[in-house]
């Protein structure tokens, strides 16, 4: 292959419309692919040309991505789904048809899958999906080499068994193995994403994140100060990549270094990555207090675990950094239900929390999952209480889903329990949604549940009342608005 070719094209598909419906036309977030972005500039280190395409952002239809691959003719493609959230497994239908519209158009170039689910069953989506590649555990490294040696040997060759941990192949029927490649330990050895190809003004914060701002959804970025998670829930998908419960921090330097970089280029709503941001209170103190310092009048929204509050005072440095909304994550109000699925939080210590995080002025997104196994329309609705007796200001309410690559799927699956067969299925606003039954509640039942929750948690005059007195009449409307597009279920 001559020098002009690019060697390394990273697709980031689109999903909009399969996960939000009409939502997603100017309401949902647009979070920029930071693991994508993180790959990108690992590449470019080690000597690689790199582009990324956000097909998502832009709204390019999966025969436009492979127009723009066929024109680019890289040595490889990565074609990556979500790593961040916990399975946001609907991006595998739009990472599969994008797989197939390149092949389609672009036979003789290389495409590779990364994520959770193809890490979690390589040789399963080489088959189904159309892969050349798949990467079993986290990509830098692995889909960096991949790309040389493509470079190198030709775009038609394969790499042997193991001769780049993590690098699964498949040629016609036939599928190479190739482990899982070991967790990037240190993950200071990671430059901080390639902004330029991720330009922030592209993206747009979530609405709840901006209530006192609508108009000032964008620029919007996302950056990780660290990775991982030490938590094991067996619903969650947040560690399949790495392959375990594990935490990695970055340095109070690099996440200032970073953000530094955010605010030259206008970024003031940022959104923090980590699967639990508050996990070390002294690092994040550190954070906070330099970020305080730096004046920057930034708006923050954070994942926070309520085990991982330990006192008020961390919230009021939150706060005073920029912290203003916290997002933690309730799933159920019922013990039973959270044992069930290896969530050990008390009531006291959850009353506790909420009420120091009101005290120090932080607006709390409480997230609650409907259908975990214990369920049962008793539970559900003293989880729907709990919502709307704190009346959070915000509040997602999820049907359980048993995501590919968690230990919940695997064990229901191994109890004869049927899975969706379409990757939408999967999706909590879609119309194909298929959640879980409980042991006691059908899903369709807990589907219903669910929707006719978010309508009167919503639509209450209590929480209008409070949004109009906190965030002022226009996030009101805008939920109004929201509630005025139903979503849309294939069995009602």
């Amino acid at each position: 292959m001559g020098d002009d070719h690019l060697d390394l094209f990273l697709i980031f598909p689109n999903n909009r419309q399969h996960a939000y419906g009409d939502l997603g036309r100017d309401i949902a977030g647009v979070t920029p692919p930071v693991q994508l972005g993180l790959l990108a500039a690992y590449a470019r280190r080690h000597g690689l040309t790199v582009d990324l395409l956000d097909a998502d952002a832009a709204g390019l239809l999966p025969e436009q991505v492979a127009a723009r691959v066929k024109a680019a003719a890289p040595a490889l493609v990565v074609v990556g789904t979500d790593q961040v959230n916990s399975g946001d497994v609907t991006k595998m239908q739009a990472a599969g048809e994008t797989v197939r519209a390149i092949h389609a158009l672009a036979t003789d170039i290389p495409v590779l899958l990364d994520g959770v689910v193809p890490s979690a069953y390589p040789e399963r989506i080489l088959r189904s999906e159309e892969a050349d590649f798949v990467c079993c555990g986290e990509s830098y490294e692995p889909a960096t080499k991949l790309a040389a040696w493509l470079k190198a040997h030709g775009r038609n060759r394969r790499p042997a068994a193991g001769e780049i941990p993590g690098i699964w192949s498949r040629q016609g029927d036939e599928v190479t193995q190739g482990g899982r490649a070991p967790m990037f330990a240190d993950v200071e050895q990671l430059p901080d994403a390639a902004w330029d190809l991720m330009p922030p003004a592209r993206y747009r914060a979530h609405h709840w994140h901006c209530f006192d701002r609508l108009n000032a959804r964008s620029p919007y970025a996302a950056i990780y100060t660290n990775h991982g998670c030490p938590y094991n829930c067996s619903y969650c998908s947040v560690n399949v990549v790495a392959g375990r419960p594990n935490l990695r921090l970055r340095t109070a330097d690099r996440v200032l270094g970073e953000l530094e970089t955010l605010v030259k280029l206008g970024v003031r709503n940022v959104r923090l990555l980590d699967n639990v941001f508050t996990i070390n209170a002294e690092r994040v103190e550190e954070i906070c207090d330099r970020i305080s310092a730096k004046g920057w009048d930034l708006n923050f929204w954070a994942y926070a675990h309520v085990s991982s509050i330990r006192g008020p005072d961390l919230l009021k440095k939150l706060k005073k950094a920029g912290v203003n909304w916290l997002a933690y994550g309730f799933e159920s109000a019922n013990a039973r239900v959270r044992g069930s699925v290896n969530k050990m939080t008390t009531e006291d210590a959850t009353d506790q929390v909420i009420g120091w995080t009101r005290d120090a002025d932080i607006s709390i997104v409480g997230n609650f999952i409907f259908g975990l196994p214990e369920d049962d329309l008793a539970s559900m609705q003293e989880s729907f209480d709990m919502a709307k007796k704190f009346q959070f200001e915000w509040a997602n309410f999820y049907c359980a889903m048993a995501y590919p690559g968690t230990r919940l799927y695997d064990e229901l699956v191994a109890k004869g329990v049927s899975m969706p067969t379409k990757w939408s299925a999967y999706g909590h606003y879609s119309r194909d949604s298929r959640p879980l039954s409980t042991k006691y509640v059908d899903w369709k039942e807990v589907v219903r549940f669910r929707d006719a929750a978010f309508k009167e948690y919503y639509e209450s005059p209590a929480y209008q009342a409070m949004i109009t007195k906190r965030f002022g009449p226009e996030s009101a409307a805008y939920v109004r608005r929201i509630l005025s597009q139903p979503l849309v279920r294939d069995f009602t």
